[in-house]
């Protein structure tokens, strides 16, 4: 059957030159395949800090210890020499941009057979909030920050670098990170884990005893917490571990994680010291100038990372 030159024709319409059947369009839409949402405000991670302006400078409490001495010895109950101020600042810098900005013409939304609209705005929003997501789990992957610092840098990295083959090696590596993070002071209460480790996890879900408590299906699909293990909340998170699609997958050609982020096994913290600040400037529909049709537009300005790297702790394999 001979078809007409598609080079002449959009690549992804191929006209019959034999009138055979009408070309009609679906009323059902494939949906896109968007990474997880595992970050929200207040429960993995903490947006307190934010305020408007660029940049944000937190002034971190000194601490110094008190004296303890016998108060029936000569001078007992004098007080203690008079110690410095020790207070530091910690800096964020909101400079990564994000935006999203969609042309629609109102031809294409015309010609559609079926009626069946796509919400425009609705999509580019769902294309903004992956963006984020996959923005901030950088934020966790930065190099730490140096000591005396003041920019905010990523997670500490775990001693191990060895691979988990197993549900007990990897236990054993999260509970010595759990372990150090309380030793510093802090409370453990986000644990994000690649989908290899959730693998490993579920398969060994039913046993009796487990120290694993699966959620329900709803959750998972929700935000990407499929449970709790000792106390702490526990998110799948497709943007760790091996590679997965951040665009449809044709052909096995899908972009993978790299660097870091293909390497994580999991990544422990203490939410309230994974600092997110944004300003969204602005989201609209607009009548566009050029073309007869609109632009759907999303723009926002964000900055973030760990603000205390002894209360995070990251696993990052040796490849």
């Amino acid at each position: 059957m001979a078809y007409a030159d598609s080079t002449l024709l959009p690549q992804s319409f191929r006209f019959n030159t034999v009138e055979t059947v009408d070309t009609v369009f679906s009323k059902i839409l494939v949906q896109n395949l968007f990474k997880d949402e595992t970050f929200k405000p207040g429960v993995t991670f903490t947006d307190k800090y934010n305020e408007r302006g660029g940049q944000i400078y937190a002034r971190r409490l000194g601490k110094t210890a008190a004296a303890v001495k016998n108060a029936l010895a000569s001078g007992g109950l004098d007080l203690q020499s008079a110690t410095e101020t020790a207070d530091s600042l910690v800096l964020i810098q909101k400079e990564d941009a994000i935006s999203r900005n969609e042309k629609c013409y109102d031809l294409v939304e015309t010609l559609r057979a079926s009626g069946k609209s796509v919400d425009k705005v609705a999509e580019v929003v769902a294309e903004f909030k992956e963006a984020c997501q996959i923005l901030w789990m950088s934020y966790l992957l930065k190099d730490p920050a140096t000591s005396g610092g003041v920019k905010l840098g990523g997670a500490t990295r775990s001693a191990s670098t060895t691979a988990s083959a197993t549900k007990a090696a990897f236990i054993a590596d999260m509970l010595a990170d759990r372990e150090q993070i309380r030793v510093n002071g802090g409370q453990p209460d986000v644990l994000i884990i690649s989908p290899a480790i959730e693998s490993l996890l579920l398969a060994d879900a039913y046993t009796s005893g487990n120290a694993f408590i699966p959620e329900t299906n709803e959750e998972v699909l929700k935000s990407g917490k499929i449970g709790r293990l000792y106390g702490m909340s526990v998110y799948t998170s497709n943007l760790i571990g091996g590679g997965t699609p951040s665009v449809l997958p044709v052909a096995g050609n899908a972009p993978a994680n790299t660097g870091d982020a293909a390497n994580c096994e999991y990544i422990i913290y203490d939410h309230d010291t994974f600092a997110i600040a944004m300003d969204i400037e602005g989201l609209r529909l607009v009548n566009a100038l050029d073309f007869i049709g609109s632009l759907a537009q999303i723009q926002a300005v964000c900055g973030g990372g760990v603000v205390n790297p002894a209360l995070a702790y990251a696993k990052v394999v040796t490849p």
